[in-house]
């Protein structure tokens, strides 16, 4: 397979890269300008400049690739518009798969979410017939919705062969930007009082959704999309089980909603007054207590087979209680289990190449 990764210098699309690579296909690496893609040439992979804000540059990007690995997206809840969310995750995917189908590119698995199944009020699984109800939607989550749908329209008007891949909560690395989901771990272990929350959310390694997105263009319907997820668990089992993981203790309290939107307007504020980004937004608050707990079934049945979510949790500390995400003052106060250790030294040459990029 010849393919093109679009957002290669993404916690996603980056492992997509390496994915691609390691099950011996030819890939070349979209990226802005402005991008930092040490890792991708310390790999041998072609680094091709384009932006999804300047349609002309696609399609050149995508010649003679059979396939397009659309990753690029904003994923993000603070400091940003939802017109400026859609621009790029809705304007930006259609844009991808014009220049796509006038390039003679056959295959796109974008990168959707499971957002777009919907949630639940109790502990209920959902599956691709899912849709999203009456709970509250954060922007990202809209765009992300609409986002799948124009791609898998656009698809079948164009006579391209769309899948969409639907990630769960994603953790792992590295990556040289702490991502929202990335984020829920570091968030944790830096809260002193260690605070936990009713609801709960299926965990993934991201080295399991890049496979993901190689099997999908591989043997994945066109038209079709498939949620890519673990193991469902609750807030209070996830926390619990990264302070073992971390040698340290906790969760001691469990957040209200009205505690916890307090706290991100806080949050905000402070943000806004020190010109950083909140450790929290009001936006996440409100999605509080839900159940974000998905079945991969249909996936499985292709050969998706993700690691348990102790392991991706694993993974993903080995990286982050090194990395420059996490605060020295909160780092001094772990002690990493063995199995998060472990974890780490599988991944030198990553942790060698992110940390390159963050210096």
């Amino acid at each position: 397979m010849k393919a093109c990764v679009t957002g290669a210098t993404g916690l996603v699309g980056a492992q997509v890269v390496r994915a691609l690579l390691g099950a011996g296909h030819e890939v070349r690496a979209l990226v802005r300008r402005s991008s930092d893609t040490r890792h991708l040439r310390a790999l041998g992979v072609p680094v091709v400049h384009a932006d999804l804000r300047t349609p002309a540059s696609l399609r050149p990007a995508f010649e003679d690739c059979e396939t397009v690995f659309h990753c690029a997206a904003v994923f993000a809840y603070w400091d940003i518009t939802r017109e400026e969310l859609a621009r790029a995750n809705v304007d930006g995917t259609r844009e991808v798969l014009r220049a796509a189908a006038a390039a003679g590119v056959r295959r796109v698995v974008v990168t959707s979410s499971s957002v777009t199944c919907g949630s639940s009020d109790g502990p209920a699984t959902r599956d691709e017939t899912g849709l999203p109800g009456e709970e509250y939607l954060p922007d990202y989550f809209l765009t992300k919705l609409e986002q799948e749908r124009a791609a898998l329209a656009s698809g079948a008007e164009l006579g391209l062969e769309v899948v969409a891949a639907c990630p769960t909560i994603v953790v792992g690395g590295p990556d040289w930007r702490l991502v929202p989901s990335n984020a829920l771990l570091t968030r944790y272990l830096a809260d002193p009082l260690r605070t936990t929350y009713p609801g709960g959310c299926n965990i993934v390694s991201v080295r399991d959704i890049a496979d993901g997105h190689v099997l999908l263009a591989e043997k994945g319907a066109a038209g079709e999309r498939y949620l890519l997820g673990g193991e469902n668990w609750a807030w209070r089992t996830i926390h619990q089980t990264v302070s073992e993981l971390c040698g340290t203790h906790g969760p001691w309290a469990t957040a209200t909603h009205t505690g916890a939107y307090l706290a991100a307007t806080v949050a905000e504020i402070r943000a806004v007054l020190n010109a950083r980004p909140p450790s929290t937004t009001r936006a996440e608050a409100r999605t509080m207590g839900r159940y974000y707990w998905y079945r991969h079934g249909k996936a499985a049945a292709l050969g998706y087979t993700p690691r348990p979510a102790r392991q991706a949790l694993a993974e993903a500390l080995g990286w982050l209680v090194t990395s420059p995400h996490l605060p020295d003052r909160v780092r001094s106060g772990l002690r990493p289990h063995p199995e998060v250790m472990s974890a780490r030294e599988l991944l030198p040459r990553q942790l060698d190449e992110a940390v390159g990029a963050l210096s």
